[in-house]
């Protein structure tokens, strides 16, 4: 069995993550570090793990991939709001370790993105929204699922960000014209979602080479281009 260590394992996701491992037959706990451990606790996860998984803070996320790319221990990251010049950081570190980033690892957005791009493409003349609803704790505004879908049209998207109760993520897009609308909605039930979704992804990753990955690149393995 592959060993998982968790970066952030005192969080909501880390308590998912160490629930569904418990159950896993391919893949284990290998420890845990929260974002405020010291740097030696983060060298010796990333020294005995298999792959990591990390879903903390920024910059907790930077100190994971440095010492990921030291020990060559692959690293599944689902952090948000991660900074331009500490993503390029990353991507200096997946040169010695394969790296993937995702702002949400529900297979669902993932889909959703697709049919995103591809209505985009056909109703280029319409107006695009999203609203982008979350827990009333989170930090990042808008968050980084909603900037991911704006990324996926070819228009400018008009978005609208909700922070209220215990949410665990509504993205709703509109294609609206004058005469019609089309609306494309993703609801998480669950944040299980999150955390299954990075494990899948951190048992495929153990198999790939260094560089930067995406959940695209996992989907494309399991449906083929015929999607993309």
């Amino acid at each position: 069995m592959k060993k998982v260590g968790i970066v952030g394992i005192t969080g909501r996701i880390g308590a998912l993550l160490q629930e569904l491992l418990r159950d896993s037959s391919e893949l284990c706990l290998g420890g845990g570090v929260s974002g405020a451990s010291s740097p030696a606790d983060f060298a010796e996860l990333a020294e005995n793990s298999d792959v990591l998984v990390d879903f903390s803070r920024p910059a907790a996320t930077v100190v994971a991939a440095e010492f990921a790319s030291r020990y060559g221990t692959p690293l599944v990251i689902g952090t948000t709001g991660i900074a331009p010049a500490d993503l390029e950081k990353i991507r200096e570190y997946s040169r010695q370790v394969p790296i993937m980033y995702s702002a949400n690892f529900s297979l669902g957005i993932q889909l959703m993105a697709i049919l995103l791009k591809k209505c985009s493409a056909v109703l280029s003349d319409l107006d695009f929204s999203i609203v982008d609803l979350h827990h009333r704790y989170k930090k990042d505004s808008p968050s980084g699922t909603a900037l991911f879908l704006a990324e996926q049209v070819q228009q400018k998207a008009q978005i609208v960000s909700i922070r209220s109760g215990d949410v665990p993520g509504d993205h709703i897009c509109d294609f609206c014209g004058d005469d019609e609308m089309l609306t494309i909605s993703h609801r998480v039930f669950n944040r299980k979602v999150f955390a299954g979704g990075a494990l899948k992804c951190a048992l495929w990753l153990t198999n790939q080479k260094p560089g930067v990955y995406s959940m695209a690149d996992y989907l494309r393995e399991k449906i083929g281009d015929r999607w993309s």
